[in-house]
């Protein structure tokens, strides 16, 4: 009888040391909602912006800014999500995000502003829009120059002419990478675009001050 009841013993006496390890292990386990995000929370908070405008949830979006989002949070390799809605064409989202209070001239290196990116795209309706809610026609964000540049550099010629009949500057031109002298007459790739500048004033030449 002992015998048989030996190896039973053992294991409820094993069974015994293995819950309190099982709560041990459980209580040093951080949860899900404890842990630290590697993403940091304003960049989170838009990504979750770009994501409602690139399923173009209009709920979504606006619930996210009722609740006290960052309306001009940016994403490295997307911007904000004005620039994303602007890089898309939606005008619907351009609208929404303008009437929700999201700034129209925030820019972020290496990807631009709202109007640089529709001017990049050649849409003249959110240019149009963009210049309406006070979008500044000369302004310029590092690594992507000028909305004038952008145009330019992608043979946008109606993109072009707006800018320049809003008063973009023909002859402002960016240092680029350090040394590098941008300026919307170089950076065209077209001769119309080129003749066109030429008859508003444009300049050959590098930077102010440049060659003595």
């Amino acid at each position: 009888m002992t015998y048989a009841t030996t190896p039973r013993r053992v294991a409820l006496a094993a069974l015994g040391m293995l819950v309190p390890l099982c709560a041990l292990a459980l209580a040093a386990t951080p949860s899900e909602a404890s842990r630290p995000s590697s993403v940091p929370a304003e960049q989170a908070g838009g990504a979750r912006l770009i994501d409602a405008v690139v399923r173009d949830d209009l709920h979504t979006l606006q619930s996210l800014a009722k609740r006290g989002a960052n309306l001009d949070a940016s994403v490295p390799g997307d911007g904000t999500a004005l620039i994303v809605a602007s890089r898309r064409g939606d005008l619907a989202m351009v609208n929404t995000l303008l009437t929700l209070g999201a700034n129209v001239n925030a820019a972020v290196q290496g990807d631009g502003s709202a109007l640089i990116a529709a001017a990049s795209t050649g849409n003249i309706d959110i240019m149009t829009r963009l210049l309406a809610a006070g979008a500044r026609v000369d302004a310029i964000t590092p690594d992507d120059e000028t909305a004038l540049i952008s145009a330019v550099r992608s043979d946008r010629q109606n993109a072009v002419r707006l800018l320049v009949e809003r008063g973009a500057d023909v002859n402002l031109g960016v240092l680029a990478n350090g040394s590098q002298w941008r300026s919307p007459l170089n950076q065209s790739r077209s001769d119309e675009v080129r003749r066109y500048l030429l008859g508003r004033g444009a300049v050959a030449g590098g930077p102010p001050g440049a060659g003595g």
